[in-house]
């Protein structure tokens, strides 16, 4: 029998633009990224019908990340760091185990991750899976850490997300911004620059890599009681070899 790989949390139309995408809960044995260290439970969100470097190239990464500055086409065309995560990694390997079946639809959830600790959108933004679906995996969790860039799009629920995600900002000014809608805020810097009301990330090269994101955890929303957290860029050391593989 072969070992499950993960779970199926969720397959249906995107919230972000209605197309199919899935839901994957891996990584429940241990993590191997050393930033977030091993002991947060990873969640994939891709398209259920592309492959996600093909995603890339033909902007079909939309529906599960909207219009962040720092998907590759959209960076090439404004100069913006593109999203550091390696798609031509990590997400092919868990779209190709998805296609192969390797991954466990309808179980318990809640269960299961019950007593962990999860990140919400290890790629792909959470708003593009329903909020109700979060809330009921994570309920009996021990926290949770997730990051979105659609709480500045039309129809976002600030209420309903803000307890789960941080805002993902770009500039002091949308700091303020999703400061005033009752949100905390992650804000990627050129450099440290951290203001009044900020932390640099402790898990980050330049906040001297105090902590993992497992034993950190101040990346949960509202439900933590902590400052706006802000990290430098660190997409900018590859910049280059991701536009090149979204525009091959």
């Amino acid at each position: 029998m072969k070992k499950v790989l993960g779970y199926i949390a969720y397959e249906g139309p995107s919230e972000i633009d209605g197309k199919p995408i899935v839901v994957i809960v891996n990584k429940l044995d241990g993590s191997e990224n050393i930033k977030t260290g091993a002991d947060l439970v990873q969640t994939f969100i891709i398209r259920s019908d592309v492959p996600p470097t093909d995603a890339l190239k033909s902007g079909d990464d939309v529906s599960i990340c909207g219009q962040c500055m720092h998907r590759p086409l959209l960076a090439k065309k404004t100069g913006a760091a593109p999203c550091y995560v390696n798609v031509g990694r990590s997400v092919r390997t868990v779209y190709e185990a998805y296609r192969r079946g390797r991954y466990v639809l309808g179980a318990p959830l809640r269960k299961i991750l019950a007593g962990r600790k999860v990140r919400l959108g290890t790629y792909g933004d959470p708003a593009a899976a329903p909020v109700s679906m979060w809330r009921d995996i994570i309920a009996d969790t021990l926290g949770h850490v997730g990051y979105s860039h659609q709480w500045q799009t039309l129809g976002f629920d600030h209420t309903a997300w803000g307890d789960l995600v941080m805002a993902s900002t770009e500039s002091v000014e949308e700091v303020e911004q999703a400061r005033s809608l009752g949100m905390r805020s992650f804000r990627v810097s050129v450099g440290v620059d951290n203001r009044r009301g900020e932390v640099v990330c402790p898990a980050s090269a330049e906040g001297g890599r105090k902590a993992t994101c497992d034993k950190c955890m101040l990346c949960g929303g509202t439900s933590v009681t902590a400052r706006n957290i802000v990290i430098a860029d660190h997409a900018l050391g590859h910049q280059r070899r991701v536009i090149q593989l979204a525009t091959a």
